[in-house]
């Protein structure tokens, strides 16, 4: 009778549909090396926004999600491919990459900001920018948005090919200031008292968020919910506040749960009404 039994277990678990085992555990691949989001700590254990926040979804959803390291290159070819369940960066909801996977709704928004000395002045506006020299990572999207404004700002732009290098350059003060992703700037501002982030930022209305296969959108649904109370208890802005040192905007993505699942606006959303169940 009990060797009856396990053959049933087994073939029930056999024909179970793969996205449905994968709830109760999946595989989330986050670009290990991006700070503060996703790093290695000294004693080489995975640290970061993205971590914090893939513990806490862990708890209040009851799926257990384990953080991969996966190369950015590789990230979205990978999760079509089917080689882990769900994308665990802050990826910009781009037109294009909507078409391809089904984003949990956003945890940030992509804002750049200035990374300065601290003993200098602040800069508040576009208008303190006439003058000033500013750092840039060569090629990125802050490269293109102030080669469009070099002129109208009247500044000299410095193009480095990696962020330390840029860093060093305000430090040593090369550059008066390193454009760069705010969260970043003010990763950077906590661990070296002598920088800043100014008061300036570039919105450029684009959230960032994590993302599933368009055919998982049960289990996309499961962490959106999951998403709305973190956001709903204060704890997303708290972890911001950790690893940044920089307070979320009050009415803010971090702090304001979205309506239906997914990211309103984005292909796979559903306008879909609920309760959120938050112990």
């Amino acid at each position: 009778m009990h060797s009856i039994r396990k053959i049933s277990l087994c073939l029930c678990l056999s024909l179970t549909p793969a996205s449905l085992l994968a709830q109760e555990k999946i595989t989330a691949a986050s670009d290990v090396g991006f700070a503060p989001y996703s790093m290695k700590s000294m004693s080489g254990e995975f640290e970061g926004i993205d971590i914090d926040i893939a513990k806490r979804l862990s708890e209040i959803s009851g799926i257990d999600i384990e953080v991969i390291q996966q190369p950015w290159s590789t990230t979205f070819a990978g999760l079509a491919a089917g080689k882990f369940d769900a994308m665990w960066s802050a990826a910009t909801m781009t037109p294009e990459r909507q078409e391809m996977m089904a984003f949990i709704e956003g945890y940030g928004e992509a804002l750049d900001g200035l990374l300065m000395r601290a003993s200098d002045d602040d800069i508040a506006g576009a208008e303190d920018l006439q003058g000033k020299t500013i750092a840039i990572n060569k090629g990125s999207s802050a490269d293109a948005w102030l080669t469009e404004r070099q002129d109208e700002f009247g500044i000299t732009i410095a193009r480095f090919e990696t962020s330390p290098d840029a860093v060093q350059a305000v430090i040593s003060g090369q550059a008066d200031g390193y454009m760069m992703y705010k969260t970043a700037a003010g990763f950077a501002a906590k661990k070296q008292p002598m920088l800043k982030v100014s008061s300036f930022a570039i919105r450029k209305g684009a959230p960032y968020g994590y993302a599933v296969r368009p055919e998982d959108l049960e289990l996309r649904n499961k962490l959106d919910a999951a998403m709305e109370c973190l956001k709903a208890s204060g704890e997303l802005d708290e972890i911001y506040v950790k690893w940044t040192g920089l307070q979320p905007e009050p009415g803010g993505i971090t702090n304001t749960p979205q309506p239906g699942f997914g990211q309103p606006g984005t292909k796979f959303y559903e306008e879909t009404d609920h309760e959120m169940a938050c112990d």
